[in-house]
């Protein structure tokens, strides 16, 4: 008895000890549920990742302008889902997790998350986040299909005619 009395209690301190997630982890989760979190369900996300609360200013800006100059046109930046990197996906299997987060100066941070679309590999995601307001948000995102980011992408197609 005295031997599981000493194994709680040194539990307990274990758990007590853990940091608390930060004020600013937390900000950034929920910025991160807010943009995964539609690949959850087997529905998706509601319209395209561009279209999800969860960009800056700036970046909201430049995919309004994006997006009415290739109005209906699918293009290389508009054929995938951004947050799941894929076309298509098993809302059942569907994961992510931040696996890393560093701050790049006041305000902005680097975000690292692994993404599995349901179908067994992972993929990783770097996320430029900076601080509006009270709210963390996503300035620009690189992966395997966007390379130099998103943002990058944009401006190329952009500059191009649509449909050409």
């Amino acid at each position: 008895m005295n031997r599981l009395l000493k194994t709680f209690a040194f539990a307990a301190l274990l758990i007590a000890a853990a940091p608390a997630p930060s004020a600013q982890d937390a900000a950034v989760d929920l910025t991160l549920k807010r943009a995964y979190g539609g690949y959850l369900r087997e529905s998706g996300p509601t319209g395209g990742d561009w279209d999800q609360p969860v960009f800056s200013a700036a970046t909201t800006r430049l995919i309004k302008a994006w997006d009415k100059h290739n109005g209906e046109e699918l293009t290389g930046m508009s054929d995938y889902g951004w947050f799941c990197e894929c076309q298509d996906w098993q809302a059942r299997k569907f994961s992510w997790k931040r696996t890393g987060i560093r701050q790049l100066a006041p305000g902005k941070l680097e975000v690292t998350v692994k993404v599995n679309s349901g179908w067994g590999d992972f993929v990783t995601q770097r996320l430029v986040m900076v601080l509006e307001g009270k709210r963390w948000v996503i300035d620009d995102l690189f992966s395997e299909s966007a390379p130099k980011g998103v943002k990058a992408g944009m401006r190329e197609e952009l500059a191009e005619t649509p449909g050409s």
